[in-house]
C-alpha cells in the first residue's frame, strides 16, 4: 500500500491500491488530471461522494515529480468507495485560490503557522510555556505559568503585590512596596533598613552600626544603654542603677554630684559648695578642718592641734581656757590674748595644758599695763597680814576674790618663776617695783622683825618722791604679827643692822618723824605726819603682784 501527501497541511488521503485475484499485479496507471477536470471523491464522517467521472481510458501520465497512482477500488463491508487517482504534486505545488484542499491550519493543531511563537498542540495551556493563544509564556503576560512564576499581574509597576519578575512582593526583595519602610534586599539588621523592612530607629532593638551606640527596645534612661541609643555614662545627666550614685551633667566638682558621679560628702577631699567650710579628705579632728567638714575655729569643743591650745566649746574666758583658745599660764597671758578683759578672777595653769590642773587668781587688769598675777591682798587695820611672804600662809587661796587673800607659798612659787616682775603698791600712787626673784627675800634670817635685805627697786615711789634703779635696804616680818609689815622701808635704818645703805633713801636729808617716809601697811607703822602714804589711808589694802 502506497500513502499519498494531500495538497491540505495537516490533513491526509489514502489511496489504495490493490491487486485483484489472478491480476498482474500491476495496477492500472491514470493520467494527471487536470485541476478543472478532475474531482476528488471524499468521504466525511461515513457519507460517501460520487465518483468523479473519467475522460477516457485510463493513461499513463510522467511529470517531473514523479509518476501519478492508479485509480484504485475498494469493495468491502457496507460502504463502497472508488476514487480517482490524484495526480502527483511536488512539494512547491499549491491550489488554486478560492479551492480547498484540507482542513485550515489553527492554534492547537501541533504545528507552528504563521503567526505562532509556539502550538504544543493539546499542551497548550494560559499555565503552560505555550499559552492557548500559542504565544511564549513570559513574565508580564498577564498569566501565570505554573511551577516557573509566583505571579503575574500583567503590568510593568515593580511596588505592588507582584514584582516586575513575577515573584509575589516580600520584604527582602529589595523592592519598596506598600506597608514597607524600606527593602534593601538583605538581613542587616545594622543599617538603615532592617530585615523586617522597616527603617532603623532608636529602639528597635538593633544597633545600627555608625549611628547607635546600643539599643536595648526600651525607655530607661537607668539602665546601660540610655532611650537615645547611647551608653549610658557619667556625664549624661542620667543616673545609672547600681553603677552611679548621681549624675548632674556636668563635671562641677563643688556642687551635690561630683564629676565621677559620686555623691558629694564629707571627706572626699573635695570641698562642697554652700555645705561644706572645708574638706581634707580624712576624718581627723586636730587639723585644720574637722571630720564634720568644718572649719576649725576655737569655740568648736575640737582642739585644733598647732594651733589652739585648748577648745572647751565655749567663750568664757574665766574657766582656763579662753574664748580665743588659749590656756593662760599667768594673768599676763590673759592679758596678752585679750586685752580688753576687766580685773577680775580668772583660771591659769602654770604648767600648761596637762600636767597640774589650773586655779583661779585674781588679775589685775588695769595697774601699770595690767596683767598682774595678784598673790597676797592685804587690807589695813584688824585684818593686816603681817607676815613675810616666806611663812606659809595662805588665807583664802581659793578665793581670790576675798578681801583677804594669800596664795600657798607653793603656788607663789611657781608663779613667780613665771615672771619678771613684783610689784607693791596700796592702789595709789605710792609703789614699789622690783624683781620677781625678791618674792621671799628675808627668808632664813632669825624670823624676828629685824630679817633684813638689800632689795634693787627698778622703781620706787613714796610721797611724791620717786627713785629708779636704787638699791634700798628693807625689812620683811618675821613670825608675829606685831613688826612693822611684811614689806617695810625705813629711811633712818638704811644702815642699822648691817645694810651699810646711806640713810634716807627718798629724800637723802632727815625726816620729821621715824615714821614720816615709812612703807608699810601695818597700824602701828601709821604715818605721824602729812602727806599721809597710800598704804596708811582708810581702807587702803597692800597688793602684792607678779608679771
Amino acid at each position: 500500500m502506497k500513502l499519498g501527501i494531500w495538497g491540505g497541511r495537516g490533513a491526509f488521503a489514502a489511496v489504495l491500491v490493490a491487486g485483484g485475484c489472478g491480476d498482474s499485479g500491476v495496477a492500472a496507471t491514470t493520467e494527471a488530471m487536470t485541476e478543472t477536470e478532475t474531482t476528488q471523491a471524499t468521504t466525511s464522517d461515513g457519507s460517501t461522494s460520487e465518483p468523479a467521472p473519467t475522460t477516457g481510458a485510463p493513461t499513463t501520465s510522467e511529470t517531473s515529480a514523479g509518476t501519478g497512482s492508479a485509480s484504485d477500488v475498494t469493495t468491502g463491508g457496507d460502504t463502497t468507495t472508488t476514487g480517482t487517482t490524484e495526480a502527483a504534486t511536488t512539494d512547491a505545488e499549491t491550489s488554486e485560490p478560492g479551492t480547498s484542499t484540507g482542513p485550515a491550519p489553527f492554534c492547537g493543531d501541533g504545528d507552528v503557522d504563521d503567526g505562532e511563537a509556539c502550538d504544543a498542540g493539546p499542551d497548550n495551556a494560559d499555565d503552560g510555556a505555550c499559552t492557548s493563544a500559542c504565544a511564549n509564556a513570559v513574565c508580564g503576560d498577564g498569566l501565570v505559568q505554573a511551577n516557573v512564576e509566583a505571579c503575574d499581574d500583567g503590568n510593568a509597576v515593580d511596588d505592588d503585590a507582584c514584582t516586575n519578575d513575577c515573584a509575589l512582593a516580600s520584604c527582602g526583595d529589595g523592592k519598596l512596596q506598600d506597608g514597607e519602610g524600606c527593602d534593601d534586599g538583605d538581613e542587616d539588621d545594622t543599617d538603615a533598613c532592617l530585615s523586617t523592612c522597616l527603617p532603623a530607629v532608636c529602639g528597635d532593638g538593633h544597633v545600627q552600626a555608625g549611628v547607635e551606640e546600643c539599643d536595648d527596645v526600651n525607655a530607661d534612661d537607668t539602665d546601660a544603654c540610655l532611650s537615645t541609643c547611647v551608653s549610658a555614662a557619667c556625664g549624661d545627666g542620667h543616673v545609672q542603677a547600681d553603677v552611679e550614685a548621681c549624675d548632674d551633667g556636668n563635671d562641677e566638682q563643688t556642687d551635690a554630684c561630683l564629676g565621677d558621679c559620686t555623691a558629694a560628702k564629707c571627706g572626699d577631699a573635695i570641698v562642697q559648695a554652700g555645705v561644706e567650710e572645708c574638706d581634707d579628705g580624712n576624718d581627723e579632728d586636730g587639723d585644720a578642718c574637722l571630720a564634720d567638714c568644718k572649719a576649725a575655729e576655737c569655740g568648736d569643743g575640737v582642739l585644733h592641734l598647732g594651733v589652739e591650745a585648748c577648745d572647751d566649746g565655749n567663750m568664757v574666758d574665766g574657766d582656763g581656757c579662753t574664748s580665743v583658745c588659749t590656756v593662760p599660764q599667768t594673768c599676763e597671758d590673759l592679758h596678752a590674748a585679750l586685752p580688753m578683759l576687766p580685773s577680775d578672777v580668772y583660771v591659769v595653769d602654770p604648767d600648761g595644758v596637762g600636767g597640774q590642773p589650773g586655779f583661779p587668781v585674781f588679775c589685775d587688769m588695769v595697774t601699770a599695763g595690767g596683767g598682774w598675777t595678784v598673790l597676797e591682798r592685804s587690807p589695813l587695820g584688824a585684818q593686816t597680814i603681817g607676815k613675810a611672804l616666806y611663812n606659809d600662809v595662805p588665807v583664802n587661796a581659793a578665793d581670790p576674790a576675798n578681801a583677804r587673800h594669800r596664795l600657798t607659798k607653793a603656788t607663789m612659787t611657781v608663779l613667780r618663776d613665771l615672771s619678771t616682775d613684783m610689784r607693791i603698791d596700796c592702789r595709789g600712787g605710792d609703789y614699789l617695783l622690783t624683781a620677781a626673784t625678791n618674792l621671799f627675800n628675808g627668808q632664813g634670817g632669825p624670823n624676828s622683825c629685824f630679817n633684813w635685805s638689800q632689795v634693787l627697786y627698778k622703781e620706787a615711789s613714796l610721797k611724791g618722791n620717786f627713785v629708779q634703779n636704787k638699791t634700798i635696804c628693807t625689812w620683811h616680818v618675821g613670825t608675829s604679827e606685831g613688826c612693822a609689815g611684811a614689806w617695810h622701808i625705813d629711811e633712818i635704818a638704811q644702815n642699822q643692822y648691817g645694810c651699810g645703805l646711806v640713810n634716807y633713801p627718798w629724800k637723802g636729808a632727815a625726816v620729821v618723824s621715824p615714821s614720816a617716809d615709812t612703807f608699810a601697811s601695818d597700824p602701828n607703822t601709821l604715818d605721824a605726819v602729812g602727806p599721809v602714804h597710800d598704804c596708811h589711808k582708810a581702807g587702803a589694802a597692800r597688793w602684792l603682784m607678779v608679771r
